[in-house]
């Protein structure tokens, strides 16, 4: 049955529909993705070609936008890519309303599948492959050079079923043996680049909800890996054994407890630790247990949970800020009750859909600042006149590509180079013209 929708087009009313009808409609729907999906791709590759790089625009690379593993000074397209002009990236990023680092990506997988992998975007065209799935190709092969990515694209193209990402693992492992199997006897030393330990915060049950929980990731040495592990398991189960208050919970619970158990009683050298953490609380709400506070980056947190992060640590009890405060002060530096204000004040970078969190950002002069000896005015750092930017996003506005001010209700109106206006408030970015 066909109805009306409330934009005044046509779609469908599925409640009354069997299975072959929705069958036929989730085959179109799926049709519909991908031809939309390609669009995109097309997009950010006709994008890529308009703004090639230059010796006045600079080369765009990861350095600031993409994955943590990515940011370096490497072009965004692997190797046999164009080079593109560096920051045309926001302005396909705003349009599409994404991230300038969702952006960069789409602009790289683009670059990537068009010129390394030929064969899967050839698919990807006929609309036989989905585009994320090619997009992981491209971005798993992205490293590697353009023989591998070839090799690859050879290898899965005429393969139709689900790649996942073992298929392309194993089709990078076989194209780098073939190519040069001398890398294979290096394999062990170059896989280190990818140890590391990364602590996020946030329930990996609940999406956007932190709850106190937070996940600690490592990747290293098979040997000290497993060693740390059987460490841990031990000590879950003398908490079993143990007269201990978490004897009753489940194993894996007692695991994450014993990390706990394991730092408290390998600390260095006794010290005690550091909490650093950002925390909101009313003092008139310091002696309910039920009562809530707020930690930056993180979430609410009860009293009762405070206090037992805070025992035995050494904290700083900041004063309360007047957040109304207007003082202005003849220096390009804002002093510490000043970048305190305006980091609390916007809570992440005020460039369209980036969301980099304040603490991370700088704090830039809206109006460049002119040092007074070379005639500069009075008063030119104070709150109003400062806004925090991520780094790239800094870079991005003194290169004078877009331009943004401070509008008297705390949001703020950005332009773009295509003559495109936004206006960032602090929940959302809005397409203004």
């Amino acid at each position: 049955m066909l109805v009306e929708t409330m934009q005044g087009g046509w779609g469908i009313q599925v409640d009354d529909l069997d299975a072959d009808w929705l069958v036929s409609l989730m085959e179109d729907a799926e049709v519909q993705s991908r031809q939309a999906e390609r669009r995109k791709l097309r997009y950010a590759g006709q994008w890529c070609v308009l703004h090639p790089a230059t010796a006045d625009t600079g080369v765009a690379t990861w350095a600031e936008t993409g994955p943590e593993a990515l940011r370096c000074d490497e072009a965004i397209g692997g190797e046999g890519t164009p080079l593109v002009a560096a920051f045309a990236a926001e302005g396909l990023g705003a349009a599409f309303q994404i991230s300038t680092g969702a952006a960069v990506q789409l602009m790289a997988d683009a670059l990537n599948l068009q010129h390394r992998h030929p064969r899967i975007w050839a698919k990807v065209e006929a609309l036989e492959v989905p585009a994320w799935r090619a997009r992981r190709v491209a971005q798993m092969c992205a490293a590697q050079s353009a023989a591998v990515a070839a090799h690859v694209d050879a290898a899965l193209a005429d393969r139709m079923g689900a790649w996942g990402v073992t298929t392309i693992e194993n089709a990078i492992a076989t194209a780098v043996a073939d190519l040069d199997p001398e890398t294979v006897a290096d394999a062990e030393d170059e896989a280190k680049a990818a140890w590391g330990v990364r602590l996020t915060h946030g329930s990996p049950r609940r999406i956007g909800v932190w709850a106190g929980t937070s996940t600690l990731e490592i990747t290293g040495d098979t040997a000290d890996v497993t060693a740390l592990h059987d460490l841990i398991c031990a000590t879950a189960h003398q908490l079993l054994t143990d007269d201990s208050p978490w004897s009753g919970e489940s194993l894996e619970v007692r695991k994450a407890r014993a990390v706990g158990v394991i730092a408290t009683q390998t600390g260095a050298g006794g010290a005690t630790p550091v909490t650093r953490m950002y925390l909101h609380i009313d003092a008139d709400d310091l002696a309910d247990p039920t009562a809530t506070g707020w930690a930056e980056r993180l979430g609410p947190a009860t009293v009762t949970k405070i206090r037992d992060w805070l025992a035995g640590t050494r904290a700083t009890i900041l004063p309360v800020l007047d957040m109304r405060r207007t003082d202005a002060v003849d220096r390009h530096d804002p002093p510490a009750w000043m970048a305190e204000q305006v980091r609390l004040r916007d809570p992440h970078c005020v460039f369209p859909w980036c969301q980099k969190d304040s603490r991370g950002c700088d704090l830039d002069h809206i109006e460049p600042y002119v040092p007074m000896d070379e005639g500069g005015p009075p008063g030119q750092t104070r709150p109003e006149s400062l806004g925090p930017l991520c780094r790239r996003h800094h870079r991005c506005k003194t290169s004078r590509r877009w331009h943004y001010a401070r509008n008297p209700d705390g949001t703020y109106t950005w332009t773009g180079p295509h003559g495109r206006t936004y206006l960032v408030t602090p929940t959302d970015t809005r397409l203004l013209a």
